[in-house]
């Protein structure tokens, strides 16, 4: 399933600690519908397509085509070299780290790093870290980055330039782009690795069989590799939707929420920070009181677009969500997105109604994303 965030991608590790570098794109859910209760309200949950806008959208926008959008993807290709880098990554997990001092670092050791990636002097977060652990040989990082460890030991530095793969499914907004990186090695230690066969399968994993194990990481890759993959797709093609939408006219209930919600926030930081608005929005958002609630109607404006576009594609499409949909999408959202233990504990904190449209967000855009007319490419091999 397609996660989507307005402010950020948030990268959340899938299956920690057995498959420690595959990772989870989290997706977008819209902050202003999670994090506010002024969307919140009673209804029942067949009301999926009503629970906002509530009326005839073509009143209000001339909505764009959305069908056959073209787009550029890649095929899903795991190789056996893929399976055999997070097979090593589970057993690196599982090893017995001994500390190296009198010799550099080898194919197959952890070290522990700080690493700094910058581009035109800025700092990429994406590809900085401290101490992380990398397993040379165990994917975590694309080859080129891990074989410059190879010789390295404790307490050197070293700085060199990278071009990541293209595409590079870890962190998609990184292919291609050629960072200098800044790296320091703080510890090197060689792995006494356990050995892999069916009773570590039954014993660490939970499987009876390797094979069974091998299977469960191709399926976690496929399913990886797929929301990436839509995700990419939706960036393609979704603001070309909305470019082509005309507002006739705004709808002044929500979009009057909308406003004064995003006004109460910017107003509560500025009193939790004891200053006067004025001063606040001129020292974080640099410009004045009224450019800041230009600025603010301008948001409110593009954000209610964006929702009658999903609704009225979720209407033309006559979207439905199943309990097992929602179950499932609620479970994605309350561990890997929260780091909740289970949908009850998100549902403690958001409304189910809530839960149900952020979901239907999602089938929208991945049901635009079917649509879309892909030419696609061979998937880089081995692109981590």
């Amino acid at each position: 399933m397609i996660r989507w965030y307005v402010v950020e991608f948030i990268i959340i590790k899938i299956y920690q600690g057995n498959i420690n570098n595959m990772k989870k794109l989290a997706a977008l859910v819209v902050s202003a519908v999670l994090l506010t209760s002024a969307f919140s309200s009673c209804g029942s949950k067949n009301d999926l397509l009503t629970y906002r806008y509530n009326y005839d959208l073509s009143e209000y926008i001339d909505l764009a085509n959305y069908k056959g959008l073209p787009a550029e993807g890649y095929t899903i290709n795991i190789t056996d070299e893929d399976i055999q880098q997070q097979i090593l990554a589970t057993r690196s997990y599982y090893s017995k780290l001994t500390d190296i001092t009198d010799r550099g670092a080898e194919h197959g050791d952890t070290l522990f790093i700080d690493y700094t990636g910058t581009m035109d002097g800025e700092i990429i977060s994406e590809a900085t870290e401290s101490d992380a652990e990398v397993t040379i040989g165990a994917g975590s990082m694309p080859d080129e980055f891990e074989n410059k460890l190879i010789g390295t030991k404790v307490g050197e530095t070293l700085c060199f330039d990278m071009t990541f793969p293209d595409p590079y499914l870890q962190y998609p907004d990184l292919s291609g782009d050629n960072i200098h990186f800044e790296v320091t090695v703080n510890n090197v230690c060689e792995q006494e690795l356990p050995e892999y066969n069916d009773e570590f399968a039954r014993a660490y994993l939970g499987y009876d069989t390797t094979a069974e194990y091998e299977e469960h990481i191709k399926g976690l890759m496929e399913d990886h590799y797929k929301q990436i993959y839509y995700q990419s797709i939706d960036e393609q093609i979704w603001n070309t939707i909305l470019d082509n939408t005309t507002v006739k006219k705004y709808p002044e209930k929500e979009l009057k929420q909308i406003y004064d919600d995003m006004v109460t926030s910017a107003e509560a930081y500025a009193t939790n920070a004891g200053v006067q608005f004025a001063s606040y929005v001129e020292a974080v958002y640099k410009m004045t009181e009224d450019e800041f609630y230009q600025n603010i109607q301008e948001q409110a404006e593009a954000y209610v677009k964006d929702e009658m576009v999903k609704y009225a594609i979720a209407r033309a499409e006559n979207i439905t969500l199943t309990d097992e949909e929602y179950r499932k999408g609620a479970e994605e959202y309350a561990t890997d997105v929260y780091g909740l233990n289970s949908v009850e504990e998100l549902e403690a904190i958001y409304d189910k109604k809530t839960i149900r449209q952020t979901i239907m967000y999602e089938k929208v855009h991945e049901k635009v994303a079917d649509y879309a007319d892909v030419t696609l490419t061979n998937q880089n091999e081995n692109a981590n």
